[in-house]
């Protein structure tokens, strides 16, 4: 993945602090039940110093259907992990060490109450849906028991907390964040009966275990959503772009009931949805497509009939 990967030093230090993960936490409660059960038997001690290095960004092309995971240690504060973007054998989640960590043997490890993997089940992961990533404050990379990690924000417990709400409930996370989907790109959304519609950012096979790419545009079939949501597949017509540093670092998430992530548009200058033509429906796009052909049929036979006319022939 190194040829997908530039992390990029900037001369100068960003004005947003990324307070969030850039993920969002599909399933937060088991923190709080492991947070008082009996600390697991030693384990090599792994130091942590979280927060932002200054002048370190991730700039990341290619992301759609990138697979990941997060690494959340808990202690008086939620500090978030991310493996996109890592590479060599540690990197981009491998496989066999991350379904191997013990989170309660990971937690002495760090000296923390607990830690959150993400996805859970271990053999599960979570994909990407934009095009490009742009992650514009991070920190140390941190090798997990054999899983290389990125920090890339931090929760109060308060705001960890919040993240426990159950599908299609809202909430605000504050992160330094740009996504990037192109033109002609999918896009999937839930739209909310408020007016409000939310882009999906990640899909995740940890509840529906065949969950893929290929399948989102029928996902709407698999949602049991709530009255009044309802769910679109979309075709781009032009750039589309996520981006919380217009908006004072605020990124409305939602999840739906298969922890599938989407981040809302409509609540302030975040989106350029606002300003552009908006997206055409899959399946309008091609009706639409197919009355283009017959007009361009029409008018191709329409200047055929008139040149035989003035030419004194059949046309054909």
């Amino acid at each position: 993945m190194q040829e997908y990967m530039h992390v990029l030093l900037q001369e100068q230090t960003m004005k947003h602090r990324l307070n969030a993960s850039v993920a969002f936490l599909p399933s937060l409660a088991g923190i709080f039940l492991a947070a008082s059960a009996p600390m697991a038997a030693q384990a090599q001690a792994i130091n942590l110093n979280p927060g932002v290095t200054p002048g370190l960004s991730l700039y990341f092309p290619n992301a759609r259907d990138y697979a990941f995971c997060e690494i959340v240690p808990v202690g008086t504060t939620a500090e978030f992990y991310q493996t996109t973007g890592t590479t060599g054998p540690r990197g981009g989640c491998p496989a066999a060490p991350y379904a191997a960590i013990n989170p309660s043997d990971l937690a002495t490890a760090l000296g923390v109450s607990a830690v959150q993997m993400n996805p859970s089940p271990q053999t599960a992961r979570r994909h990407w849906v934009m095009d490009e990533i742009s992650i514009y404050e991070l920190g140390e990379t941190i090798d997990f028991m054999g899983v290389d990690a990125t920090w890339m924000g931090t929760m109060s417990l308060q705001q960890l907390q919040a993240g426990i709400t159950g599908p299609y409930q809202i909430s605000e996370i504050q992160r330094a964040t740009k996504w990037h989907f192109n033109k002609g790109s999918n896009v999937y959304k839930l739209l909310s009966p408020d007016g409000k519609f939310y882009v999906m950012q990640s899909y995740t096979n940890e509840i529906d275990n065949n969950l893929s790419l290929a399948q989102l545009t029928q996902l709407g079939s698999k949602l049991n959503l709530p009255s009044g949501w309802s769910f679109e597949t979309m075709v781009l017509t032009q750039d589309l772009t996520v981006d919380t540093t217009k908006a004072n670092g605020t990124a409305h998430i939602v999840r739906d009931n298969l922890s599938n992530v989407y981040q809302g548009c409509g609540f302030d200058n975040a989106c350029s949805f606002a300003d552009v033509p908006g997206p055409v429906p899959l399946l309008g796009m091609a009706s639409a497509f197919g009355m283009s052909r017959k007009i361009r049929r029409r008018i191709r036979s329409g200047m055929t009939s008139s040149l035989a006319a003035r030419q004194g022939g059949s046309g054909e």
